[in-house]
């Protein structure tokens, strides 16, 4: 089979490639229950409060990611670079990043391996590459540079939310 069927293939039988044992394909709802019952507010009305930051240079993939995310609940804060997206570590909780590869001033590679590199617990965050190139080498980079899972643009509805809980529960679970 060719490299670029093969690659495809695996994708179809996973919702995004993981890049570490980190990533559970198969979200633990148990776990995953526990942790949203703890984390829903009663303040204002038993909303859960997930916070995503989203770092990608197209306008319109922010725009699109942000408001799936967002008609879900959960929060995002999107910006359009890496160097952005580590200025909102401590300034506000976060549970995931979703961060392109590709981006001007400080891509992906690199947030991913500063995000890594933190002093605190910050560097257990979970991180999930959304990329169109899904090369082995480029596989190899995204796996070195510390993130969970891979997914290949064009990202859809269905799967980036598996992705997410299957993240999360992994992180619960740990």
């Amino acid at each position: 089979m060719p490299e670029s069927q093969s690659q495809s293939a695996l994708f179809e039988d996973f919702d995004a490639l993981p890049l570490s044992s980190r990533f559970q394909n198969d979200a633990d709802f148990d776990n995953l229950r526990r942790w949203i019952g703890d984390r829903l507010t009663e303040d204002d009305g038993g909303t859960l409060e997930w916070h995503v930051v989203l770092a990608d240079d197209d306008i319109s993939n922010r725009l699109v990611l942000g408001s799936l995310l967002e008609k879900s609940g959960i929060t995002v804060t999107a910006v359009e670079n890496g160097r952005m997206a580590l200025d909102i570590i401590g300034t506000k909780p976060v549970d995931l990043f979703l961060l392109d590869i590709n981006m001007p001033e400080m891509g992906g590679l690199e947030t991913a391996q500063a995000i890594r590199s933190l002093p605190n617990a910050n560097a257990d965050l979970p991180l999930i590459a959304i990329t169109s190139d899904v090369s082995p080498k480029r596989l190899a980079e995204m796996r070195d540079a510390g993130f969970d899972v891979c997914m290949e643009k064009p990202v859809r509805r269905d799967k980036l939310f598996r992705v997410i809980l299957g993240t999360l529960s992994r992180r619960v679970a740990s």
